[in-house]
C-alpha cells in the first residue's frame, strides 16, 4: 500500500494504497497476461461496458514454480499517469465478471477492468474530480466504490453500463477503503473524519459511525461477523459491529502508522505497519497483539495471504519488494519488483495469483508465489 486516493477491483475487495496524506503511486504492467491455461469452461457474455469476456469455469492448479514478478501490465495511455489505486476480483461467476479484474484509476478520474486477455476497459466517472479510491463488489453484483474527493460512494451497473452517486453526509470525508460487510452493507473508512461509514445497497442511504480515533485507512469483514479497520493516525485497530458498535485496540509499538489489514486463515487480523517495517496480527475475541520485524521491507503497505499460507506483504521505498512471510516457520523471503515500482493495493485474484496496482509505473502487476 502506498499513497494517493484511488482504486482498483476486480469485483472483490480493495487493499489500498493511500495518498493525499500518505504518497501516491504509479504503474506500469506489460507482456501478455498470466493467466493459467488450463481447463476452460465455456465463456459467458458478460454486460459490462458492452464488451464480452472469457470466464473460467475452474480454476486449474498452477505448477509449483519459483515465486515472481512475472507479468506487468501497462495501462493504455494517454492519460500517462492514471495513478490506479483499489483493485478487487471475484472467485466465482458473478454479474461482476469473474475472470475480470477492476480497479480505480485516481488521476484519470475512472474505474477500469483488465480480462484474462490483457484488455483494459476503461470506464468515465459521472462527475469530474471524484478520485476513485477503493472498489470493491457488491452483494447486488454491482461495482462499489469510493470517491475520495467527490464526497461519494459510487455504484457502477455492468449490466445496464449505468453509475449511480450517493453523497456522504460529512463533507471532506475523504472515503478511502470499502468492503461488503456480513450484513450485506458496503462498509468504508473515511480518512478526513476518523468516522467508518455504511452504505445500504438497496437504497444507497448512508449512515457514519465516529471511531475515536484518527485516520482510519483500510478496513476487512473479521471472523466475527464485524469490520475490521486501521487507525493510522492514532496508532489503533478498530472494530464495529453492524449495529455500530466500536471497539479500539491500541497497536504495542508507537507511532506505527497501522495501514493495510486482512484477515488470515487463522481467524486473526493481519496488518502492516509502515513507519515501524512490522507486519502485526491481533486476535479478534480477545485483542491480543504480535507484531513481527519485515527484513528488506521499507514502508510495508498492501498484504495478501496466499493459497499456500504465506503472506505477501508489499513494500516501497527505492528498493520496492515483495515480502514473503511464512507464518509457521516465521521464516521470510525477498522478491525485487520492477524499476520504478510503487505498490498499491493487492487482492488474490481468481488464478491464486496476487495482483497489486502500481502507480509507479501505471500498471496492474501480477506476482506469481506458487
Amino acid at each position: 500500500m502506498q499513497a494517493g486516493p484511488g482504486g482498483i477491483a476486480v469485483c472483490g475487495l480493495p487493499i489500498r494504497g493511500l495518498d493525499h496524506a500518505f504518497s501516491k503511486g504509479e504503474l506500469f504492467l506489460q507482456r501478455t497476461l498470466g493467466f493459467i491455461t488450463g481447463a476452460v469452461g465455456a465463456a459467458i457474455l458478460l454486460a459490462g461496458c458492452g464488451k464480452t469476456y472469457p470466464v473460467w469455469a475452474t480454476v486449474p492448479t498452477a505448477p509449483p514454480i519459483t515465486p515472481s514478478v512475472t507479468s506487468v501490465y501497462t495501462l493504455p495511455t494517454p492519460p500517462a499517469a492514471a495513478l490506479p489505486q483499489g483493485i478487487a476480483s471475484a472467485p466465482t461467476v458473478s454479474n461482476c465478471a469473474t475472470g475480470v479484474i477492476w480497479f480505480t484509476e485516481e488521476s484519470n478520474n475512472s474505474i477500469g477492468t483488465l480480462n484474462q486477455v490483457a484488455k483494459f476497459t476503461t470506464l468515465q466517472l459521472p462527475n469530474p474530480g471524484s478520485q476513485p479510491y477503493g472498489i470493491t463488489c457488491g452483494p447486488d453484483g454491482q461495482i462499489w466504490f469510493t470517491e475520495y474527493a467527490g464526497n461519494r460512494i459510487g455504484r457502477y451497473d455492468s449490466s445496464s453500463g449505468n453509475f449511480a452517486e450517493f453523497t456522504i453526509p460529512t463533507s471532506s470525508a475523504q472515503a478511502t477503503s470499502i468492503v461488503l460487510g456480513a450484513d450485506g452493507g458496503l462498509w468504508f473508512t473515511e480518512s478526513g473524519t476518523g468516522k467508518i461509514g455504511r452504505t445500504d445497497a438497496q437504497t444507497g442511504v448512508i449512515a457514519e459511525y465516529p471511531t475515536g480515533g484518527t485516520t482510519p485507512l483500510d478496513a476487512a469483514e473479521g471472523p466475527d461477523g464485524n469490520v475490521w479497520f486501521t487507525l493510522e493516525g492514532s496508532n489503533q485497530i478498530g472494530s464495529i459491529t453492524t449495529g455500530g458498535g466500536v471497539a479500539l485496540h491500541t497497536v504495542p509499538t508507537l507511532a506505527s502508522q497501522p495501514f493495510a489489514i486482512i484477515t488470515g486463515s487463522d481467524h486473526a487480523m493481519w496488518f502492516t505497519e509502515q513507519a515501524s517495517d512490522k507486519l502485526g496480527r491481533i486476535v479478534p475475541s480477545n485483542g491480543t497483539f504480535t507484531e513481527v520485524a519485515l527484513t528488506g521491507c521499507s514502508s510495508p503497505g498492501a498484504l495478501q495471504q496466499g493459497t499456500d499460507g504465506n503472506f505477501y506483504v508489499l513494500c516501497g521505498g527505492a528498493s520496492p519488494v515483495v515480502v514473503q512471510y511464512n507464518p509457521q516457520t516465521t521464516k521470510q523471503r525477498s522478491f525485487a519488483l520492477k524499476s520504478g515500482s510503487v505498490p498499491q493495493e493487492a487482492i488474490i485474484a481468481f488464478d491464486n495469483k496476487l495482483y497489486f496496482t502500481d502507480s509507479g509505473l501505471n500498471a496492474l502487476d501480477q506476482f506469481t508465489y506458487q
